[in-house]
């Protein structure tokens, strides 16, 4: 049977150019909105600006911007979209309908598809639901079917999802980029079953977050605990060195410290990798304390 290398478990952020690129098509759709030569134009304009917001929302993972800036871009074009309206009055009906209707089919399908992924599911249960490792606020980065989750591609990791912590700056608290800086570093993370640990690795340093810092080689999982719960094989990754609490061969109990979320293996900054999987298939994953699907996009507020 061939085995197949799981693939980077790192959260892909809404690179720089994709944002700027939305938010260029953003401004770009009020200006027109603004000189627009009739009503059918307009609206037309309008459903192309939702759709822009829908990819960005959906698609992207805005909320790893920092929050200042994406909030008064947010505003901003929402502002300024609304003001337009005041010029319907004054403007001709016109007879464009078919750019009307292009831009209503380009939105509806826009969301379509991000509801079809955020719904997805394997049809592959778990023998019982998990109860969600992590406490405090937590933002899906990785998540649902395709698009909005890279693991898809791999068998075992297709139902994975990849948590960041959120601070003032997206997923940092502060401007630089060392481990400690970003939210989710350091956070505790215990068992979201009962089972037996049959691999778990401590030795592994982060990886260097700074600009310009190089990439150490390691396993893809780097620092990690995986647990058979006799039914299927829970894996939690990308641990902190020396974090471990648990050796394999110990059985936990749901609930039990296992570690902390760190950066270690194929990563590019400080979250926990979740999956499950059976005779290497991932399965659907299920949480005890967080209802519904796990999909990008999602703020996860888990307390005890």
């Amino acid at each position: 049977m061939e085995t197949v290398q799981p693939e980077s478990s790192s959260p892909r952020r809404l690179r720089l150019p994709q944002g700027l690129l939305i938010i260029a098509l953003a401004l770009w759709n009020v200006i027109t909105l603004w000189t627009a030569r009739d009503r059918t134009a307009w609206f037309a304009d309008l459903a192309i600006l939702a759709a822009c917001y829908v990819l960005a929302e959906g698609i992207g993972a805005p909320a790893q911007q920092p929050r200042l800036p994406r909030r008064t871009v947010e505003a901003g074009v929402a502002v300024a979209a609304l003001g337009s309206a005041a010029r319907l009055p004054g403007l001709p009906s016109g007879d464009g309908v078919s750019g009307l209707v292009g831009g209503v089919v380009v939105l509806v399908a826009l969301v379509v598809l991000v509801a079809v992924a955020r719904t997805h599911t394997w049809r592959a249960p778990l023998s019982r639901p998990l109860r969600f490792p992590l406490e405090g606020e937590w933002y899906v980065v990785q998540g649902g079917g395709r698009p909005l989750n890279h693991h898809a591609r791999v068998p075992e990791q297709r139902g994975a999802v990849d948590l960041v912590g959120l601070g003032r700056y997206g997923t940092r608290t502060r401007r630089d980029r060392e481990p400690t800086a970003f939210a989710a570093y350091g956070r505790a993370v215990r068992a979201p079953c009962d089972g037996r640990v049959v691999s778990a690795t401590d030795g592994f340093e982060d990886q260097d977050t700074r600009p310009g810092g190089r990439a150490r080689y390691q396993p893809a999982y780097g620092n990690h605990v995986f647990i058979d719960t006799g039914r299927e094989i829970v894996k939690l990754a990308h641990l902190r060195a020396g974090s471990l609490t648990v050796s394999q061969g110990d059985v936990v109990r749901v609930g039990q410290l296992l570690g902390e979320t760190g950066n270690s293996g194929n990563t590019t900054e400080p979250h926990l990798h979740l999956h499950a999987e059976r005779d290497g298939v991932g399965l659907d994953l299920r949480f005890t304390d967080v209802p519904g699907r796990l999909y990008r996009g999602r703020v996860i507020r888990a307390f005890p």
